[in-house]
């Protein structure tokens, strides 16, 4: 019994110690960014998002790597699935029965812990602009998993999606409406990589 006792206090202990180290980690990749690195990121999503509540496509896609393209990920029924583009047009949504939405913006852009939406009374917990610099957006390794267990095929492979998930953020509006999208550092600059259009769809 005391043995028992004992390996369950050490796996309590080291278990701990792992959760400190993680959160230690987190919180060294937040401050990782420069001042400068930060007002560049600041300056790539505030843009982002004044081009899309605009929906001005050359705006838009200027922020775009050819390289990367542009992840559009919506739900078509009880999945989500995703497009990959070379640019957005906002007048040929993805999914075409879907408008991208515009709305006026009266938030600034905050980087801090992002809104979480309740989809039992369907209503987010704090509305603004949020960028989340303490971790990596990993929505698409997410998405890869569940594809994974209900053995669907994913038409991205592990080496595109580390690639996108690499040195990227997420950000979130919610103001009238909302606009979810990630970021990410390459080639020593941001980009946009993601469109996340599922998120706060609750339907199903």
């Amino acid at each position: 019994m005391r043995i028992t006792s004992f390996v369950f206090l050490v796996v309590l202990f080291f278990s701990a110690c792992q959760n400190k180290k993680k959160a230690e980690e987190k919180t060294q990749e937040s401050i990782a960014l420069s001042e400068t690195d930060k007002q560049d990121l600041m300056n790539v999503i505030t843009r982002f998002a004044r081009a899309y509540l605009s929906q001005d496509n050359g705006k838009a896609n200027a922020l775009i790597h050819p390289d990367l393209g542009l992840v559009v990920i919506y739900r078509p029924g009880a999945m989500d699935t995703f497009t990959k583009v070379d640019s957005l047009d906002f007048k040929n949504p993805i999914p075409a029965h879907y408008a991208y939405e515009t709305f006026s913006n009266q938030y600034a852009l905050t980087f801090g812990s992002l809104p979480k939406l309740d989809c039992g009374n369907l209503s987010w917990d704090k509305q603004g602009f949020f960028c989340d610099t303490t971790e990596n957006a990993t929505t698409l390794s997410t998405l890869s998993s569940f594809y994974k267990e209900i053995n669907e095929p994913f038409p991205l492979e592990e080496g595109q999606i580390t690639e996108l998930e690499k040195d990227s953020y997420r950000v979130i509006l919610v103001d009238q409406s909302d606009l979810i999208f990630h970021v990410k550092r390459y080639e020593n600059n941001w980009y946009v990589t993601v469109l996340d259009r599922a998120y706060s769809g609750c339907d199903a």
